[in-house]
């Protein structure tokens, strides 16, 4: 779980930064392969942790393809939902 946790807060921030920078209308190639090694850390303790709890899936890529900064603040909010995880867990 606290392998899980820490990777979704990093693939958080990083999706974050990824689509803020497309929303502004900048070069955005650095912050989406950045977005792509976060995303394959949360991968292997995702499973685990879906496997065992089902409902937890899920709980960080709300954030991608934003529509606007009230978007993607509103999937942000949602997304660290995930910090909601242990709880849920425990």
């Amino acid at each position: 779980m606290t392998e899980l946790v820490a990777a979704l807060a990093d693939h958080r921030r990083a999706m974050w930064l990824r689509e803020e920078a497309r929303l502004a209308g900048g070069d955005w190639r650095k912050a989406c392969a950045a977005s792509h090694a976060t995303r394959a850390a949360v991968t292997a303790p995702a499973v685990r942790v879906t496997v065992l709890l089902p409902s937890l899936a899920d709980a960080t890529y709300a954030v991608r393809k934003a529509a606007g900064h009230a978007a993607l603040d509103t999937a942000r909010a949602r997304a660290n939902a995930a910090e909601g995880l242990v709880t849920a867990a425990g």
